[in-house]
């Protein structure tokens, strides 16, 4: 499995990010390709290799303005049809841009996810639903191409998981389309805060983490928290000059998954007030927005009290969210929230026929250890297509599985 892993000690933006994807061997003429197909004009996009205070490093620059970029040489013109650099746009009207373009899916996916991030924020900001808030920078032409780009380029590099590490921010203040706001800006925090995303305040004067930046990192990354080994090394540098080098460095990464580890989040809470229907509505709210694991345990309470202990295993990055949703779902009214490191087999799905019917089985490995499991929605489907027991259909996937390791 590979891994990306992103530095951000001088802070991430859009075109930092897709810059050193680019460096890192992200395809230049792939890329072109596809954002050719969003359906926007009046901009052009530049790519060139350089230097950011004597580190090499590769900058992608989105420009809507008729006149060329201080730092490129030449500008390539991208046709569609219209919208101007500053409208601003809702959340829908921009997935509908993400549609209509010739993106692949799962790139069109995770722009729509980083737009989501930002949506979210800037609704929180305007006490406005995230669907009916207006995107003014991040939903002009050159946010949407660097989201775009970044989308298309992460796809192309065809990595497991995104690592992040913490993001560094600048001080000061910064402008936007309100006029001067303080650094971060209040999306960037929002962004930061809803995801759970480490940051450092910097004496350095002026934004290093741009909401843009911030949502790519949150929609698709999750902390860093193990050691490493690098493998290649890609560097996109920012527009702006401080003293020292704007560069995001983007590495692909080894963490060692021949012995899988991973850090998680644990919540637990004691519950005797919630009844058997209400768990369950939870554990299945729970699991659809992405816990690895939802479990009850009987347990005695004060004044003998026969309640359930309520455990999530989840990201350490989804936390806010499943805390959240444990609030809303029970009556839970306090959460024991712990870090733990576990072990966990490597697994992918493999495909065995029974009766001429496709079997979903989950093979696991640790090191030289291998083990195979039958997928039960899977098994249950062809019972009820063959009208096998279930019973019958395990052992004959199990008997296939032995021929296939037997040769």
């Amino acid at each position: 499995m590979s891994k990306l892993y992103w530095e951000c000690y001088s802070g991430i933006s859009g075109d930092m990010v897709v810059g050193a994807l680019l460096d890192l061997g992200a395809s230049e003429q792939e890329l072109r390709r596809q954002l050719a197909t969003l359906p926007l004009e009046g901009y052009t996009i530049a790519i060139e290799k350089g230097w950011k205070q004597g580190m090499a490093a590769t900058f992608f620059h989105v420009d809507t303005e008729a006149s060329p970029t201080f730092f490129f040489h030449e500008e390539h013109r991208m046709h569609a049809s219209a919208h101007t650099h500053t409208q601003g746009r809702t959340l829908s009207q921009i997935h509908r841009i993400l549609e209509r373009s010739q993106l692949s899916r799962h790139a069109k996916q995770m722009a729509k996810e980083i737009f989501s991030v930002l949506a979210q924020a800037e609704g929180t900001i305007h006490g406005q639903p995230a669907d009916q808030v207006i995107l003014q920078e991040v939903g002009a032409v050159d946010s949407i191409v660097d989201i775009a780009a970044a989308a298309v380029c992460v796809e192309e590099l065809r990595v497991d998981e995104i690592l992040v590490s913490p993001l560094y921010e600048g001080s000061g203040f910064t402008h936007c389309s309100h006029g001067q706001t303080p650094v971060p800006a209040p999306a960037t925090v929002q962004i930061l805060k809803a995801a759970g995303l480490p940051f450092q305040i910097t004496k350095t004067q002026g934004e290093l983490v741009t909401p843009t930046g911030a949502a790519i990192a949150a929609a698709l990354a999750q902390p860093a928290s193990r050691p490493f080994v690098v493998r290649k090394v890609g560097v996109g540098a920012g527009r702006k000059e401080f003293s020292h080098p704007n560069v995001l460095r983007a590495m692909l990464v080894e963490t060692g998954e021949r012995f899988a580890e991973d850090e998680v989040c644990v919540l637990r809470s004691a519950i005797d007030d919630s009844t058997p229907e209400i768990l369950g509505h939870c554990q299945g709210i729970l699991l659809e927005a992405g816990a690895l694991d939802v479990q009850f345990s009987p347990i005695y309470m004060k004044k003998n009290r026969p309640a359930y202990e309520l455990t999530v295993l989840c990201h350490i990055k989804d936390e806010p969210a499943m805390t959240e949703r444990i609030f809303r779902e029970t009556t839970a009214i306090g959460l024991r929230k712990s870090m733990e490191w576990r072990n966990v087999m490597n697994r992918e799905i493999v495909w065995v026929s029974v009766r001429g019917i496709p079997i979903a089985c989950k093979a696991c490995t640790y090191g030289t250890l291998r083990k195979y499991y039958v997928e039960y929605e899977s098994a249950a489907q062809a019972a009820g297509k063959t009208g096998l027991p279930l019973e019958e259909i395990y052992r004959e996937a199990y008997g296939e599985i032995n021929k296939m390791q037997d040769n």
